[in-house]
């Protein structure tokens, strides 16, 4: 590797081995003064270290000498006052729960465009080993924000979001998949006309995937497909049906971006003496808990959020611990499950 190639990126002990030509655990050894190396071996090695300003990993280290035992898990937009959000709450508990059972803490941080000092106080953190590492919860992070903590060294695993140059780690899951089921599943049901009610100026790559996924399997099944748009909120599920059943084109489905928005849909349809499904099929997205006892109780597809951040929390302990496979795919995703129920 050259030097130029390590432009905002950290040089790994593999990288100065693949430009020393020796093995990593010659680096390894190296770096602990190991008396059986030779001169020369020895020299070749901090010429690489020195061409690729290479320095050592010390929360890794650390971590492994059980000095540092607090892993971050960092929601990047996401306000202080979502304490309500099912997503925030299952996916919090679980990075816990994971971590406790490894012997790890989690610390909490809150990252986004209204928080300037939020990366900057991130790596602050880091450098005084408040932390060894952090799992970053956000489908909107900006690439330049990637590129930011590759060059910082953070051990980081990305959750819910990829890393287009796959320099980071990531745990995602099926999205549009999800949405092609549902699509399926309700054209197998004879539903002709499909709406999908979602942000349309989200450009968070759930909501992006979840549209794709909606409007690419209506095609295929030779469907009418429609969006109409609203907040991830019961509030806006329950205006946007109200608007589609208002107008005299109305859909026979109505599929929501997220279970909360599903709810809502129901709500306006109860309120409206609207028959679900007789008349309409209502369906949601992500399963949570809450979607088997609404009345009717709600088709939706299960999301395993709890799965994701469980293995969000392994793969960034692998990767602190050396014990990464090194030629592990950056980017894992889990699949997504149709659950069927009374509403659709």
């Amino acid at each position: 590797m050259h030097p130029e190639e390590m432009f905002m990126t950290r040089a790994t002990l593999r990288d100065v081995a693949a430009y020393a030509g020796v093995s990593h655990q010659t680096v390894s050894n190296v770096l602990n003064d190991h008396p059986s190396i030779r001169p020369t071996t020895r020299q070749r090695v901090m010429d690489a270290i020195r061409a690729l300003d290479y320095h050592p990993n010390v929360a890794a280290k650390a971590l492994r000498e059980s000095r540092v035992t607090t892993l971050c898990c960092a929601f990047y937009g996401h306000s202080a006052d979502e304490v309500a959000d099912p997503y925030r709450n299952l996916v919090q508990s679980a990075f816990i729960s994971e971590a406790n059972a490894h012997g790890y803490n989690i610390t909490t941080a809150l990252l986004g465009g209204d928080r300037p000092g939020g990366f900057e106080g991130l790596r602050a953190a880091y450098m005084q080993r408040a932390f060894g590492g952090a799992v970053v919860v956000s489908t909107t992070l900006p690439p330049g924000r990637m590129r930011e903590l590759a060059a910082w060294g953070l051990p980081t695993v990305l959750f819910d979001h990829e890393d287009p140059q796959g320099q980071l780690p990531s745990v995602t899951t099926d999205y549009a998949g999800g949405m092609a089921g549902l699509v399926a599943h309700l054209v197998s049901r004879g539903r002709r006309d499909l709406a999908l009610v979602i942000p349309s100026d989200d450009f968070g790559s759930s909501a992006v995937l979840r549209r794709e996924g909606f409007l690419a399997a209506a095609r295929a099944h030779g469907v009418r497909s429609r969006i109409e748009a609203g907040a991830w909120s019961y509030e806006a599920g329950e205006a946007a049906f109200r608007r589609l059943w208002a107008g005299e084109d109305r859909p026979d489905a109505v599929l929501c971006g997220n279970d909360r928005m599903g709810a809502g849909a129901l709500s306006a349809a109860r309120a409206l003496g609207v028959r679900v499904p007789e008349e309409v099929a209502v369906s949601g997205f992500d399963d949570f808990e809450f979607a088997r006892y609404t009345a009717p109780s709600l088709t939706t597809i299960h999301v395993p959020h709890e799965a994701m951040a469980r293995l969000a929390v392994r793969r960034l302990l692998s990767l602190l611990s050396g014990t990464a496979p090194p030629d592990e795919p950056p980017g894992c995703q889990l699949p997504v499950t149709l659950v069927p129920r009374e509403s659709a």
